[in-house]
């Protein structure tokens, strides 16, 4: 409301702006990652409009149950100076069942598919809430997940309960706004008695009395799933919490040891206002609000602030009056968009969006972000909205839109590709500083990158077995962004010591990135799509770097690969601890400790062994470095 409606044409809400006192900012958790990155950015344009052209000055509160540092990250979100904090709690809770449940590792049929366990128990546990009569949410980490547990779902009401197969549906980013409100009114009044959704039904919004929730695997940090648990007996009535374990690394390790996961503290909250492309895209808003000038608004949006005026300037975005001084330049919008607002989604970095078409129906069934939408439509892609099957039948590069039709498919697809990530700066390792003396010194460092991905092909794959049955070429453009890379540089003589053993060196640094990304949650609150490591490609035999890299998935980068770097010596503890302290065998790993299901390249070249070669080798570097360093430079 206040980035599309009341900044841009503020002047028609001139008695609330100039009496402004309070702005109040529920679930202040929230706000992380690329919507945060824009909330910290349209508080600024308030609180800078606020000051120049209505005099007000409104205090902030901000709410929230599940952050381990509220008071700093609140006053990075609006660029306060000063905060006080109040902590006493206070808000109504019953008994609540919590429930931790470990599926054996196999398959199991569902008709004539079959399904790997997780997904179809809380698919079971699913049908069986509904059929006693419970409310219900299935909390899943992907879109894709959400719309095959609602899939089997139904597929199980169907044998059991038919008159409550549409009484369950899906609900996920992605979706039109009219169909999530069609959604979030349906489950309220009672004609919907289960959701599978996605973590946009984690907070916010009031959809009455809650049942059950259940957790399809670790959702990504321990705030997030107490914030899920939370939706759940809020009418002051017994609730019940199954979390439903994967076979990956966190889930196994909070099955094995149940006290971490409810013993441990919450995760700190991250943000980062100076995207460069967010920055630049709000700086476009904030000028057609009142002109710009160094001066005054450096207080508001930082030192980038200049960068990115030339930039926009540079771009045709703003005009200025070159016989002014340069202290009272003042630069205002001239953009062909009449309200630059409403190019700006608050959701996602990047404002370029491929349009999925259902073809018989001329609907638009999700709008995807650019740098995703190869992975989810191309010709001969298999697509799925709202449980239903889709065959994509054309994709308009040009136009950006993908024409799908419904089709009764028993496989899946999923593309070939792989990742180029050239880091900008050098590549000479130096220490990193120290936080407070909370976490060890290390050499690693965070740099801005390119990231580039190729695809060349698709996989076509049951979906009962995951057998893949037929491979297909692609011709689609690559893709590039600049984003920020957190990294580590491997000795020469770590190299040897793996390849001696005539173990292969880039399946033990692709595992040994893989280990690093699996451990990052206990420490930082992150989704899944937040981070990405550098991933081998089996066909691929050119020079691999000897790094160990994470990577923002964002264009721009969304400020996590800096906040890793200072204890990443920490993380690679971690990893190795994880990796030792799994029994399975030493070269392919396993989906506890180095397999990963984000992996675009299969888990094809994995080692284990040889991570643990190189892990261990790059933690005594980093200990024999520090420990030459002059005392000197050791207390800086």
């Amino acid at each position: 409301m206040l980035h599309m409606s009341i900044l841009p044409f503020h002047g028609q809400f001139r008695r609330i702006l100039m009496n402004l006192r309070f702005v109040v900012i529920d679930e202040a958790h929230s706000y992380k990652g690329a919507f945060g990155c824009h909330t910290a950015l349209i508080l600024r344009r308030l609180r800078r409009l606020c000051s120049h052209v209505y005099g007000s000055d409104p205090s902030f509160v901000f709410c929230t149950a599940t952050s381990a540092n509220p008071r700093e990250h609140a006053m990075e979100l609006a660029k306060l100076q000063t905060l006080e904090l109040i902590q006493n709690d206070g808000s109504p809770s019953s008994q609540k069942f919590f429930i931790l449940w470990n599926p054996p590792l196999c398959l199991r049929t569902v008709g004539v598919l079959l399904v790997s366990c997780p997904i179809m128990e809380v698919s079971c546990l699913f049908a069986e809430m509904v059929q006693h009569g419970l409310r219900c949410i299935a909390f899943c980490k992907t879109r894709k997940l959400c719309e095959l547990v609602l899939c089997y779902t139904r597929e199980i009401l169907q044998e059991t309960a038919p008159h409550l197969v549409d009484c369950i549906c899906a609900y996920r980013a992605g979706y039109i706004a009219e169909d999530r409100r069609r959604i979030e009114s349906d489950f309220f009044g009672g004609k919907l008695c289960g959701i599978a959704a996605t973590n946009a039904l984690e907070l916010g919004i009031d959809v009455g009395h809650i049942d059950v929730t259940l957790h399809l695997g670790f959702p990504g940090s321990i705030a997030s799933l107490w914030q899920q648990v939370g939706r759940s007996g809020r009418r002051e009535k017994p609730s019940l919490a199954v979390y439903v374990a994967f076979e990956g690394p966190l889930d196994q390790y909070f099955m094995k040891f149940p006290q971490k996961l409810f013993r441990s503290p919450i995760e700190c909250c991250h943000v980062d206002a100076q995207n460069q492309q967010v920055l630049e895209q709000h700086l476009a808003c904030a000028a057609l609000e009142h002109p710009l000038n160094l001066l005054y608004d450096e207080k508001y949006f930082g030192s980038s602030l200049s960068k990115a005026i030339t930039s926009l300037q540079n771009r045709g975005y703003l005009a200025s009056d070159p016989s002014r001084d340069s202290s009272a330049r003042i630069w205002s919008y001239i953009g062909h968009e009449k309200v630059p607002s409403h190019a700006v989604s608050i959701r996602a970095i990047e404002t370029e969006k491929y349009k999925v078409i259902d073809k018989q129906r001329n609907e638009i069934l999700e709008e995807i972000e650019e740098s995703k939408a190869f992975f989810q439509v191309y010709e001969g892609a298999v697509y799925m909205n709202q449980g239903k099957t889709y065959l994509v039948k054309d994709l308009d590069i040009s136009s950006k839109i993908a024409l799908c039709q419904v089709a009764d498919l028993k496989y899946y697809t999923k593309t070939r590709d792989y990742t180029d990530i050239h880091v900008i700066s050098g590549d000479i390792a130096y220490p990193a500083r120290v936080s407070e003396n909370k976490f060890p010194k290390t050499t690693a460092q965070t740099h801005n990158c390119k990231v580039t991905t190729t695809w060349f092909g698709f996989r076509r794959i049951w979906r009962g077995s995951n057998q893949v049955f037929d491979t297909v070429e692609l011709s689609l453009p690559t893709y590039s962004y600049e984003s920020q890379a957190v990294w580590i540089r491997v000795p020469q003589s770590i190299k040897t010591a793996v390849e001696i053993q005539k173990i292969s060196f880039r399946a033990g640094l692709h595992a040994a990135s893989h280990a690093l990304l699996n451990v990052v949650p206990l420490y930082v609150i992150c989704n899944s799509s937040d981070l990405a490591p550098e991933c081998a490609n089996p066909h691929d035999t050119r020079y691999f770097p000897e790094r160990i890299l994470l990577y923002d998935q964002h264009p721009g980068g969304t400020g996590f690969s800096a906040q890793v770097q200072p204890f990443f010596t920490e993380l690679l503890a971690c990893a190795l601890e994880l990796l030792t302290s799994c029994c399975c065998s030493g070269d392919t790993g396993c989906p506890n400790c180095i397999q990963s299901l984000a992996c675009h390249e299969y888990n094809e070249v994995l080692h284990k062994d040889a991570a643990i070669i190189i892990i261990k080798g790059v933690l005594d570097a980093e200990k024999l470095y520090f420990e030459g360093l002059p005392n000197s430079s050791k207390a800086s």
